[in-house]
């Protein structure tokens, strides 16, 4: 009985040393697979942060690459900084930003005056402030002309739009506009009506008319009643 019970207090001490073995082996392995991984690269590495405003942001909120110029070229990931732009992209309310990322148009195919972006860019670090428009200049209609035809052409295939309909019910084809001194001293471009992370072109080709017409109405002299003025 006595060698029996010997036996049983020493199976279970070498037991409790098999399990305490295992555990010391899994601490080890974990330490060294922590102790081995990579860490980021530094900017001369060429890894990018996830975004200037949070790459490798500690509590206090400050990114590991906070003050070190961001050395912008036209190969760069414009949605590192320009994240809301990048979301139209993907964002079904905003019908011109997929259908680019649909066709696979880049940043750069549309915004293509690299001697402004690289002035605009040159003294950019991370973590500064995103600037809230991708470029101060707008977009060249020859650029938008390449993909998407002449007025003329964008006219004919929009003969049927309604989306310019006044509050009185009239109609204008939005890129036809009739001839008359204010519109041909002032020809309308591609971006003054559209934009392409904008969720509502119609609102925006509405604010550009009412520059000039009553908001609301297209057609002059519906607004005040003309009256003739006797000679004095």
């Amino acid at each position: 009985m006595n060698a029996c019970t010997h036996l049983n207090r020493r199976a279970a001490v070498l037991g409790a040393a098999g399990v305490l073995a295992v555990v010391l082996a899994l601490a080890a392995a974990l330490w060294l697979l922590t102790g081995c991984a990579p860490e980021a690269e530094s900017q001369d590495g060429g890894s990018a942060p996830e975004s200037s405003a949070s790459s490798g942001a500690d509590a206090g909120g400050a990114g590991a690459m906070d003050g070190q110029p961001v050395n912008w070229t036209m190969e760069s990931d414009c949605s590192l900084c320009h994240t809301s732009e990048a979301a139209s992209a993907a964002d079904a309310a905003c019908p011109q930003g997929t259908a680019h990322e649909a066709e696979g148009v880049t940043c750069v195919q549309c915004h293509t005056e690299e001697s402004v972006l690289t002035t605009e860019h040159a003294d950019v670090k991370f973590g500064d402030k995103v600037a809230t428009k991708a470029t101060v200049a707008t977009v060249d209609p020859a650029t938008c002309a390449s993909c998407h035809g002449t007025m003329e052409e964008m006219a004919a295939k929009t003969v049927d739009s309604t989306a310019l309909t006044d509050d009185k019910g009239t109609t204008v084809n939005p890129h036809e506009r009739p001839a008359g001194e204010k519109h041909d001293e002032n020809p309308a471009t591609c971006t003054d009506c559209h934009n392409n992370h904008s969720k509502d072109l119609p609102k925006d080709a509405m604010r550009y008319c009412a520059q000039c017409h009553h908001r609301g109405t297209f057609e002059c002299g519906t607004c005040h009643e003309l009256r003739e003025r006797s000679a004095s």
